[in-house]
């Protein structure tokens, strides 16, 4: 997760469900074999707006992110996936 964070800054994560910006972002979740829940997620500011189907979630990246000269799309098949009420979607 390390070297992600590094080529992707704008990627955050915690263990700590306080520190989320829950209404502002879009949130996943991994649940590693060892610890603690592990939240990772992509604030609103950085994205242009998110769709889904069939539980797959799709999210766009503004063009002004970083995110979007790495790629043009991030795709979630996560088991959890929060979609905050400010989150732009499709």
């Amino acid at each position: 997760m390390d070297s992600l964070l590094q080529k992707i800054p704008e990627i955050k994560f915690s263990s700590d469900a306080e520190e989320i910006p829950w209404d502002s972002a879009v949130v996943w979740t991994i649940m590693p074999r060892v610890g603690p829940r592990v939240y990772e997620w992509l604030g609103g500011e950085h994205i242009r707006y998110v769709s889904w189907t069939n539980g797959i979630v799709s999210v766009m990246p503004e063009p002004k992110s970083i995110i979007s000269s790495h790629c043009q799309c991030i795709i979630l098949p996560s088991a959890f996936i929060w979609i905050g009420k400010t989150v732009k979607v499709a």
